[in-house]
């Protein structure tokens, strides 16, 4: 038996207290599947405490949030697309599209024009994330979108902050890029609409990027990166329970690779857990600059040193898990814990990789 556990109180009170700290519109990000807690569920949450805009990056999921019942919220789609078929979805979704290229405004007012409607969007900026919207020096072309499509009505205009984490001076720059465009849009007598470019980190980072709107996802379940107080708090745990209890002499191994030894006689819980479920799965290493190698040496130094010890919570006692993490197991030390079978286990894992087949159980 095992499943994801997602505290609902405590994702409730992440997003009041988000609230409260962008004092102005909080757009909820749901992409991913709610960032792995589930769309639907998290969507439901959310709502219930204020929120009314949401904004995913799958043309589905605006069409799966409409026949969920959400027909009065607005639903922005972040993924800029020239895809007719996509484009298309997110017109007949009545959501809000992004347009980060003259291709993809081009696409988007023959898709509207062609189901005879004038179809909302956002205008994006690309300030260094290098994904999808206007270059800085594309303004003539971005201000085509607001006045020469008929079949599009400019509501808004974003950025998204690629560094907000750790780089103030960067994430100053992409700022003043946006709000250099808004200022021209306005010169040209053009209102830019919404304007919004804080991400999580953003929000807790920084007090006065705030603009017209923030896009929060990961804040809400208090996983951020920043290192900052927040006064969020991280939710959603993976649960199992022992299955088995044995002693193995001193001098036994553990796992594949006999990677472990006991160093004395050790009292061993077994859980059914593994990497299958998404416990100790982390994203592949991407990036190999200087400063990274560097950064991942360190790292792997602080681990030879104990620091990489994976531990897990039985009975509410921390118990090291011996040897590698198996494909559905972990046995775990729990010499002079006490510890019985049956006993509730608790492990920390990204609910991003979470298997499918776990469920999820908001509580």
């Amino acid at each position: 038996m095992k499943k994801f556990v997602i505290e609902k109180d405590k994702l409730a009170a992440n997003s009041r207290r988000i609230q409260e700290k962008a004092g102005v519109p909080v757009i909820a990000v749901l992409k991913a599947d709610g960032y792995g807690f589930g769309m639907e569920q998290m969507a439901k949450v959310l709502r219930e405490t204020g929120i009314r805009m949401f904004a995913v990056t799958e043309p589905g999921d605006a069409t799966r949030l409409r026949e969920l019942g959400y027909t009065e919220e607005d639903i922005l789609v972040m993924r800029s697309t020239a895809m007719a078929d996509e484009v298309y979805e997110v017109v007949q979704a009545g959501a809000i599209a992004t347009v980060g290229s003259p291709e993809a405004a081009y696409c988007l007012n023959e898709v509207a024009k062609g189901c005879g409607m004038q179809a909302r969007a956002h205008v994006k900026l690309d300030t260094g994330m290098g994904r999808y919207g206007f270059l800085p020096d594309q303004y003539e072309e971005l201000k085509l979108v607001y006045t020469a499509n008929e079949g599009i009505q400019v509501t808004g205009i974003y950025t998204h902050f690629h560094s907000a984490f750790a780089n103030e001076a960067a994430t100053r720059a992409q700022y003043k890029q946006l709000c250099d465009i808004t200022q021209r849009l306005k010169a040209d007598g053009i209102d830019c609409g919404m304007r919004h470019a804080a991400n999580s980190s953003g929000v807790f980072c920084y007090d006065d990027m705030m603009l017209d709107a923030v896009r929060v996802g990961s804040a809400f379940t208090g996983r951020i990166p920043a290192k900052t107080s927040t006064g969020l708090s991280r939710i959603g745990y993976l649960e199992s329970r022992v299955i088995e209890l044995r002693t193995v002499p001193k001098g036994h191994t553990f796992g594949y690779g006999a990677g472990c030894v006991a160093k004395d006689a050790t009292r061993v819980a077994v859980v059914p857990v593994g990497y299958t479920d998404g416990f100790s799965v982390e994203k592949k290493k991407d990036l190999y600059r200087s400063r990274d190698i560097l950064r991942y040496v360190l790292a792997e130094l602080k681990k030879g040193r104990g620091k990489g010890n994976i531990y897990i919570t039985i009975n509410g006692q921390r118990a090291r898990v011996m040897g590698h993490v198996g494909l559905c197991h972990v046995s775990c030390d729990v010499t002079g814990l006490d510890v019985h079978n049956g006993d509730t286990a608790i492990l920390d894992v990204n609910p991003l990789y979470l298997s499918p087949l776990v469920p999820k159980e908001y509580v």
